[in-house]
């Protein structure tokens, strides 16, 4: 029997990224067998990514975060929803009125800087931990790998095993935006390198560069696929060996599907989650992704040795079990 409804709030644009969106996307799919919900989002997000079966509603654009949780309490009641949100908008002073208003809130976060009012607290940060936090004493934590927030199909790939023979179809994704385009430094280095076959390259909604369109036009090697949702996803990623990603949820995603990774960062939160994979070896390290030489790629393929392959693979294997389905049905 479903009880309380959810309401699951995130916002996302080209300005600051889809991946609070993302996440969500990702635990409405674990949810949403249990429980009835609504996702929540400003009228300024990328309203075209969010899926057609969702009971979208939309917050006006006028109303300032400091009035929303007002806002969200004349139009959902406090008795029949629970609300899960995704954004570092939300600090701790929306938290406090959101929980005056009487709600149960579920805080996706992985900053660490504000005082937490909320019930419970999603870090999926490699080394997040709940002694860096300021909190409430009732608040609790779900913290790590554990709770890698992962749609089901990447869950399902997780528990599967893959061989890796050979390097020769590269996936690239940095994100929904890629403000500095770095899928265009990637694709422009992979197509001068002998053993690359084929670039499978996503972008997301947030994606306003154009000259990628322009060389995928002029190379059959790279095809070009944009919003992408879970099940095609996963699709490419299953028919690729080698992937390009940034250090967010996608290399979570990449790792449960098993292949050879290169990743970086270049926002402060993707940081700690760099770091705290880094130490497992499932991943070749591009460090700060703003500094890094992106024409040294050609040469750290070509010196990849076999043992290096089945090496990283067992170890992408070996960090997420696929059973976070499971723990995330059993926070609520």
């Amino acid at each position: 029997m479903k009880t309380k409804k959810i309401l699951f709030r995130a916002d996302g644009n080209a300005t600051t990224g889809l991946g609070h969106l993302y996440r969500l996307f990702a635990l409405v799919e674990i949810y949403k067998e249990q429980f009835d919900f609504v996702f929540l989002t400003k009228e300024t997000s990328i309203l075209s990514i969010i899926p057609c079966d969702y009971n979208l509603k939309t917050i006006p654009e006028e109303i300032d975060i400091k009035d929303e949780p007002q806002w969200i309490d004349k139009n959902f009641c406090y008795k029949e929803y629970i609300i899960i949100s995704d954004g570092y908008q939300f600090i701790s002073s929306y938290q406090k009125k959101i929980k005056e208003f009487g709600y149960f809130l579920v805080y996706i976060d992985d900053l660490a800087t504000e005082h937490m009012y909320a019930d419970i607290v999603v870090n999926h940060s490699p080394n997040a931990n709940k002694e860096a936090y300021n909190k409430e004493r009732y608040t609790v934590f779900a913290l790590g790998i554990d709770y890698a927030i992962l749609r089901p199909k990447f869950l399902e790939s997780a528990k599967q095993k893959k061989m890796v023979s050979k390097i020769d179809t590269a996936f690239v994704c940095y994100g929904g935006a890629d403000h500095y385009d770095f899928t265009l430094q990637t694709v422009d280095v992979l197509l001068k390198t002998e053993k690359i076959n084929k670039i499978n390259v996503v972008v997301g909604g947030a994606y306003n560069h154009k000259e990628i369109f322009t060389t995928a036009k002029q190379n059959k090697k790279v095809e070009i696929h944009k919003n992408l949702n879970e099940q095609a996803l996963n699709n490419l990623m299953e028919e690729s060996n080698i992937s390009f990603v940034s250090s967010s949820t996608i290399l979570y995603e990449v790792m449960t599907v098993k292949m050879l990774t290169f990743t970086g960062f270049f926002v402060q939160n993707q940081i700690d989650f760099y770091n705290g994979i880094q130490k497992s070896d499932v991943f070749f390290g591009m460090d700060d992704l703003r500094k890094f030489n992106f024409n040294t790629i050609p040469e750290k393929i070509e010196a990849i040795t076999e043992d290096k392959i089945q090496n990283q693979i067992q170890n992408q294997k070996s960090i997420i079990d696929g059973n976070q389905k499971k723990r995330f049905l059993a926070l609520l």
